[in-house]
């Protein structure tokens, strides 16, 4: 990874996409925010599906009470992260109303939208302008909280290129508490960091141990309440249904193909990392931010679940790993699409219309799944394929000059 830019330069790349960014986030706003109005969640889920303005900010503050939320872990089960459930938590004690808490966290999102703007426009090689003008900040930004941890992860990445090799392992090792997204980087920079010996990477992975052990340990020693809570993120993501994805497209059982899709996920992204880590041991060229999303991808596509909020992280991965504009494009477009499928198909099951629904499932619902998961395959083949140019190249080159000379 190349050094940062200077403030001076890292600001000439940020003045106009954050003044894009910015438009996005007042319009993905000023449509949601409406939702704040209707308190009972069931109202607010019918009319949040039908105007496709649907946010989980929102909806699950209406779940716990619209208020003053339980304190997470030790009075409340979650099934987020320990970082993403106290960020919840923080914003309903000095904003408990449903309004003025969808205003602070919403603002809270933005600034790290903002941030992680910044900190591309700092890293070279990076295209800020595929976070700044995706149409998925509209929709997504206030859907869930995965923009904290996107601006840990590109916090994270971007210490890591300025030297700063220890913080960034203690920040990737808490970006991974938003959500687990960001311990495919941990671990490819890890890798990366095996370069200047094993007991450096090692050193470094005890940083990242050591930040994740202290930001859960308290909620897992708590008490034996606190520790049933605690655990049900990782209890719920186990048994956790299949939901619209590959697996449902080739007719897997919802309930009963559970633990197989889990293993599948598993080894699909295990095997993965084994690629990239001989590729790193054999040609010590490995480019962590490409590997990162090539990786990413694979484990989208091989996942029983894929929220449609995670296009942000597809979208910010392809700006950190500078994919080309067209790719970007087409990204943001399938974000929106596919949220304004899959909410528009959670409207229908709303309102019990099953005639307009088993047409739309069939000429629409389905057609979209598999667009979804062609742009996310496009996506992982095209970070691959910027992995493989510096090493490839450089080996066909020496080839035709051999074949030059004799």
């Amino acid at each position: 990874m190349r050094a940062p830019l200077a403030p001076r330069e890292a600001w000439g790349r940020f003045r106009l996409p954050a003044l894009a960014c910015l438009a996005l986030l007042a319009l993905g706003y000023a449509r949601t925010a409406p939702g704040t109005a209707l308190t009972a969640p069931w109202a607010y889920r019918s009319w949040a599906f039908d105007a496709l303005a649907y946010s989980d900010v929102i909806a699950l503050h209406a779940d716990r009470g619209a208020g003053r939320h339980r304190f997470p872990y030790v009075e409340d089960r979650i099934e987020y992260p320990v970082l993403l459930g106290v960020g919840m938590w923080l914003p309903s004690l000095v904003a408990p109303r449903p309004a003025a808490y969808f205003a602070l966290t919403y603002a809270a999102l933005s600034l790290c939208a903002l941030a992680a703007l910044w900190l591309l426009c700092a890293l070279p090689g990076t295209k800020p302008w595929a976070l700044a003008a995706s149409p998925a900040l509209v929709v997504y930004a206030g859907l869930n909280w995965d923009l904290y941890g996107i601006a840990l992860l590109l916090l994270g990445a971007w210490l890591w290129a300025r030297g700063r090799e220890r913080w960034a392992a203690v920040v990737l090792g808490l970006a991974v508490w938003t959500k687990l997204f960001p311990l495919v980087l941990l671990v490819l920079l890890l890798l990366t960091a095996r370069r200047r010996g094993l007991r450096h990477a090692l050193g470094l992975a005890a940083l990242a141990a050591a930040a994740s052990l202290a930001v859960n340990l308290p909620f897992a020693f708590a008490g034996s309440t606190s520790r049933e809570n605690w655990l049900w993120f990782f209890r719920y993501g186990s048994i956790r249904e299949i939901e619209p994805s590959l697996y449902l497209l080739f007719g897997a059982d919802r309930r009963g193909f559970v633990r197989r899709a889990n293993v599948i996920c598993f080894v699909a992204t295990v095997a993965g990392m084994a690629v990239l880590a001989a590729l790193e041991l054999r040609t010590r060229r490995l480019d962590p931010l490409s590997a990162a999303t090539a990786l990413t991808c694979l484990f989208f596509v091989a996942n029983k679940v894929f929220s449609p909020q995670y296009w942000l992280w597809v979208v910010a991965l392809l700006a950190l790993a500078g994919a080309p504009a067209w790719l970007a494009i087409a990204t943001g477009a399938m974000a929106l699409v596919d949220y304004g499928v899959s909410f528009h198909a959670l409207h229908l099951i709303d309102q019990r219309a099953w005639a307009q629904w088993q047409w739309f499932h069939r000429s629409v619902f389905v057609p979209a799944l598999w667009l979804r998961y062609v742009t996310l395959g496009a996506c992982g083949a095209g970070a691959a394929a910027h992995l493989l140019r510096p090493v490839f190249p450089m080996r066909l080159g020496s080839a035709a000059r051999g074949a030059g000379r004799r």
